[in-house]
């Protein structure tokens, strides 16, 4: 299964130019996509394990911690601090030493509170938050991305527009903010929305509801833009 997940991402390279991000499941599985990922993500729902920790320490690509679906500002940046520092663990099978990764940073992707309701985490004040906590932890390469999608959006996908043209002008407004937000995490595919499994509609998502080109191409333009 790995190895031919690995020929797919080989090819989207050759074809795109593009080198590949990937969201990590199974920690097991870095060692056979290792030398095709650029971009490593560890989502609300594996943040706090600790081979995922881990396995990040030891990985020369950057890696994205997510916000757990709690929200927990402490627990995402804890996750930090284990996968920058070094580490001595059983790995595959083998023990092995990491010298931890300085480029492990945090992804905002919004919370759930206990009645299952989206508590979106990318206004001004939630960043404010976290460049203070983050600042406090005294940790290398400070960066968070935004999730546009997720519980940003409560997954109304078309809400991404906003949101990242909110995150943009929050940047405008403090060089703290600034110097925090390195990018945006956005859904995006060909075709706008999702569909479910067997409706075979090329290019579109048959999990979360994406972006569709059209919208995403203008958005692009539009993130440059507001950088300039």
């Amino acid at each position: 299964m790995s190895r031919g997940l690995g020929d797919v991402y080989k090819r989207q390279i050759e074809e795109s130019g593009f080198t590949c991000a990937d969201e990590m499941l199974y920690p097991e599985n870095w060692r056979y996509l290792s030398d095709l990922l650029s971009y490593v993500a560890v989502g609300a729902r594996s943040v706090e394990d600790q081979q995922h920790r881990l396995t990040v320490s030891g990985m020369d690509v950057p890696a994205g911690m997510k916000n757990p679906t709690s929200g927990d500002f402490s627990v995402m940046l804890n996750s930090v601090v284990a996968a920058q520092g070094s580490h001595t663990f059983i790995y595959r099978g083998w023990e092995v030493v990491t010298t931890g990764n300085e480029l492990t940073h945090t992804i905002l992707r919004g919370a759930v509170n206990k009645h299952g309701e989206a508590i979106p985490n990318y206004h001004y004040e939630d960043l404010r938050l976290l460049f203070e906590k983050y600042s406090a932890k005294n940790l290398k390469n400070m960066a968070t991305i935004v999730d546009t999608n997720h519980s940003n959006s409560g997954k109304k996908f078309k809400e991404q527009i906003r949101i990242a043209k909110e995150v943009m002008h929050n940047r405008q407004l403090s060089s703290d903010i600034k110097s925090l937000v390195k990018g945006l995490m956005i859904e995006s595919y060909i075709e706008e929305g999702s569909q479910k499994i067997g409706e075979h509609v090329y290019g579109k998502s048959i999990t979360d509801p994406c972006l569709g080109w059209e919208d995403s191409k203008k958005l692009i333009y539009d993130i440059a833009e507001m950088n300039s």
